[in-house]
């Protein structure tokens, strides 16, 4: 694990986690010019660092990091804790833990659906497919991209981090797709934005369940997007419905 930091410490705090087979300079470094006014951690989470070769073990290993991290340089607390997919579904575990304080969450396309084990298997093999077309220099085949990204989502390739190994893609896969939203995660005290896209139904489900269980989530459907799209495309609209909802 490993973390970059951006502007003044003593500024309130942005802790930023990436996705699944991106990095979090490729997931986030386009929306920091129009997040000056905080302080911003972004975490590198293993498996997804540029000249690294440690693979992510553990999503729960990953989480307690962070929660280190908060711990010993931010105080135990961060203003702000938010996850795009994979980091999604990392925040909704650090949030349910209750270990550090958050005040806000801020949800991107979190992967909260649990799923069977055919259907992880069939995933697992998929993801890492399209990967490995990227490594080997092909194009991933449209079936595949509209399966795992949303239709006609074809921004999100460049997000798509082709150092990855296939060890980390699969433990990655092992723990999001059977992820169950711990039932303390009621007792949380700050307040939650769940955003996805029209075009990804496993977020919307995840919205839903996490709904459930968390009575004070907000959500918002973002018209016509697809996985990692929103950001890609319109990362200064992103920024700013991250701001708004921090305001």
């Amino acid at each position: 694990m490993n973390y970059l930091t951006y502007g003044d410490k003593n500024n309130k705090s942005i802790v930023l986690i990436h996705g699944m087979a991106t990095t979090a300079k490729m997931c986030y470094e386009r929306i920091l010019p129009f997040l000056q006014e905080y302080y911003v951690v972004l975490v590198e989470v293993d498996g997804h660092i540029p000249g690294d070769d440690r693979p992510l073990i553990s999503l729960a290993d990953a989480c307690t990091d962070v929660e280190r991290y908060i711990e010993d340089e931010l105080g135990g607390e961060a203003y702000c804790l938010s996850g795009f997919s994979m980091g999604g579904t990392m925040a909704t575990e650090i949030m349910a833990r209750g270990n550090v304080n958050i005040e806000c969450v801020f949800l991107d396309a979190a992967f909260l659906t649990k799923m069977g084990p055919m259907l992880t298997r069939l995933y697992k093999f998929i993801f890492w497919s399209a990967i490995s077309w990227l490594i080997k220099g092909h194009s991933v085949p449209k079936f595949m991209m509209d399966i795992m990204m949303g239709k006609d989502n074809s921004a999100v390739i460049d997000m798509l981090y082709t150092g990855v190994k296939k060890e980390t893609i699969y433990n990655a896969c092992q723990d999001v797709y059977t992820y169950s939203i711990p039932e303390k995660i009621k007792d949380f005290s700050g307040k939650v934005l769940f955003i996805y896209g029209s075009n990804e139904p496993y977020p919307r489900k995840g919205s839903a369940l996490l709904k459930k269980s968390f009575q004070g989530l907000q959500t918002k459907e973002i018209e016509g997007m697809g996985h990692g799209q929103y950001i890609m495309v319109n990362p200064k609209e992103y920024a700013e419905e991250l701001l708004t909802f921090l305001h």
